[in-house]
């Protein structure tokens, strides 16, 4: 892949980035400590460094996208969202010349959130985020020239360009009044007008965006049948014609669904037939034909349409006081129909708190929507609530609450793509913040008959192991570290993967806790890696490891605990002998036995005898090894040594 593919390919991440900033903070405003809204700013800021390491940030805004470097960025939806959210508020061009903080973050998202109108009265987002202080990101209009040492300069900027006409002077100039004939002939007549138009006018490259949006205020204020009629016609050359494209495209979803389905109040067209054919010509999203379903059948509520419930199980003909009382479907259908948000906030405590009918079927319907929602935005907002929702099953210890959440959530994202299976992990974490966590170990202390923290935190597998291991690492209090190393002992037990991963940890005593672990939680299948431990450059780790190896796989460790003994560092061969000793076994015997005749260091070969007297199978042996006639022989001294050990074992039997 080529430099220039790599670098617009990092813009393209930084735009998706920004646009799932954007729908956090859109979800909640205002609220910048959200879980969901901080963790957006951290992979914002990611993203930001990134791209920023290859040059300056700027890319031109188009009803359908971005170009970037003068070359159109590969179709994504996530990043049209966003370019549609900048070219409704006048935004043609995104400049960023440093890693914007939280506070900078939530002004330009704040503008990119307010009404088009009210951003034009306030002075347009160039001039408002100016004046709030951002100096990260700029939201501006296409000028002339470049930011300094950007990727391109804007093209097809003419000398002179001609100002854009305000709505009562393009409709004089389009003579609406002298159109005759039938709706459907003068809507013909007026878009050809139009069209010569704006072919005429010398428009600024870039302010096209206020050209079109002009003529759309127009159209808004034609009379009903000449309005219906070439809203009409834009449909119909939707696909042909880029002018009945962009047209089309300054009006957003509300709009053009209302324009639809009055297409249809006279029975000439289907407005359902007319939103799945824009669909289709990839103009609209398929959110589109929901929309005007839910119109066409008269959903419609404080000038909000509500679209798409019936999909998670809603009957709109209920209220909500009959209605469902606080399930997961209920948050769903709260976020789905809150075009305002007013609703959502109410998502917060409806996972924990239903009965036990109502659970099952509300995690069923959290299953099959996460499996069907395609838009990533949306997605991302029921999983934060969801990790609000764990936090709170974790809380009241319900560990068998904690599994049906994340047992929902597994199904329905795994197989989904690499992508897709990421977010399980991501939100999960979100679930487990230190805080939440910590508070549940200090529960550790109660003795009121519920369930234990590793209960509660098992569940959640190779993630919760990792957490604990974090904070395991960070926290500076002796009695909590010895809580979550007890907790760890029994959640990482099934999950060794991530403790075998901090054998690598640059920090020794992260190391040695990483040994203790697999020691207590291991088996034979970790032997290799304590081996390994056990020749770490802390003394302090080899001692763990060389212990941990014992723990973990008793005699089957004989064979590592032998290689230490002869071939280990000089502290860790006298520690191996001595743990051989506690392992009853004919393996360890014989490894000792076999030290104690061929060792090169005459003190460990003492001290194997010595510890085969601990043992009855031991001591058989000890009784062969002074004998004279023995082959291989010991030494005299040691032949002497093993009969005096033999004899205080023997006197201390009697």
């Amino acid at each position: 892949m080529s430099g220039g593919e790599d670098r617009a390919r990092e813009v393209a991440g930084l735009l998706r980035q920004l646009w799932l900033g954007l729908a956090a903070y859109r979800l909640f405003p205002g609220s910048s400590d959200r879980p969901g809204f901080v963790a957006a700013v951290e992979r914002i800021g990611d993203s930001v460094r990134l791209a920023l390491a290859s040059g300056p940030i700027d890319v031109e805004v188009r009803g359908d996208g971005f170009v970037f470097a003068g070359t159109p960025l590969p179709p994504n939806e996530t990043t049209e969202r966003l370019a549609r959210a900048c070219f409704e508020r006048r935004v043609e061009r995104v400049e960023i010349a440093a890693v914007p903080d939280v506070r900078d973050l939530e002004r330009a998202f704040a503008m990119l959130s307010m009404p088009p109108e009210e951003l034009r009265e306030g002075g347009g987002a160039e001039a408002m985020l100016a004046s709030a202080g951002v100096r990260s990101i700029m939201l501006s209009a296409l000028g002339p020239s470049a930011v300094e040492g950007a990727d391109h300069v804007a093209e097809d900027v003419v000398a002179n360009p001609a100002r854009v006409p305000d709505a009562h002077l393009l409709a004089s100039q389009l003579r609406i009044d002298e159109l005759a004939g039938a709706p459907e002939t003068r809507a013909e007549a007026l878009f050809e007008r139009l069209r010569g138009l704006v072919s005429d006018l010398s428009i600024e490259a870039g302010r096209e965006i206020d050209l079109h949006a002009t003529v759309h205020d127009v159209v808004t204020e034609l009379p009903p049948e000449l309005r219906r009629s070439l809203v009409e016609l834009l449909v119909d050359r939707v696909r042909d014609d880029p002018l009945a494209e962009r047209l089309i495209g300054t009006m957003s979803n509300a709009e053009l669904t209302r324009a639809l389905v009055d297409l249809g109040r006279d029975g000439r067209r289907d407005p359902v037939e007319l939103a799945n054919y824009l669909a289709a010509a990839g103009v609209r999203h398929l959110d589109l034909v929901d929309l005007t379903e839910a119109l066409e059948a008269g959903r419609e509520e404080a000038g909000t349409i509500l679209a798409g419930l019936e999909e998670v199980g809603v009957d709109l003909t209920k209220s909500r006081a009959d209605g469902f009382g606080g399930s997961v479907t209920d948050a769903l259908a709260g976020y789905l129909t809150a075009t305002e948000r007013d609703d959502v906030r109410t998502m917060q405590a409806t996972l924990p708190r239903t009965d036990e009918q109502r659970k099952a079927s509300a995690l069923l319907a959290l299953r099959d929507y996460l499996m069907l929602e395609g838009d990533d935005e949306r997605l991302g907002e029921v999983l934060s609530l969801w990790a609000e929702g764990l936090q709170e099953a974790m809380a009241m210890r319900d560990p068998v609450r904690v599994r049906e959440l994340l047992d929902s959530v597994r199904e329905a994202l795994g197989g989904a793509g690499e992508e897709r299976e990421s977010l399980y992990g991501s939100y999960a974490r979100q679930a487990l913040a230190p805080e939440a966590v910590l508070a549940l170990v200090a529960t550790v202390r109660l003795d009121d008959g519920g369930a234990t923290v590793p209960e509660v935190l098992e569940p959640f597998g190779d993630v919760g192991v990792e957490v604990l291991l974090d904070l395991l690492a960070e926290d500076a209090d002796r009695e909590r570290r010895a809580h979550l190393l007890a907790a760890l002992r029994q959640v990482a037990r099934g999950h060794l993967r991530p403790v075998v991963a901090r054998l690598q940890d640059p920090r020794w005593y992260v190391v040695r806790n990483a040994a203790n672990l697999l020691g207590n939680a291991g088996g034979e299948e970790v032997l290799d890696q304590l081996a390994g431990a056990a020749r770490h450059p802390s003394a302090q780790v080899r001692k763990e490891a060389v212990k941990a190896l014992v723990v973990a796989g008793g005699a089957k460790a004989v064979l590592h605990l032998y290689a230490l003994a002869g071939e280990g560092p000089q502290d860790v061969r006298p520690t191996a002998v001595s743990v051989l000793g506690a392992i009853f076994a004919p393996e360890a015997a014989a490894a000792l036995g076999d030290i104690a005749l061929s060792n090169p260091d005459r003190g460990l070969r003492r001290q194997a005898l010595d510890e085969l007297a601990e043992g009855t199978e031991g001591r058989e042996l000890l009784r062969a090894l002074s004998d004279a006639k023995t082959r291989p022989k010991l030494p005299w001294k040691l032949r002497r040594h093993a009969r005096r050990l033999l004899r205080e074992a023997s006197g201390a039997a009697a």
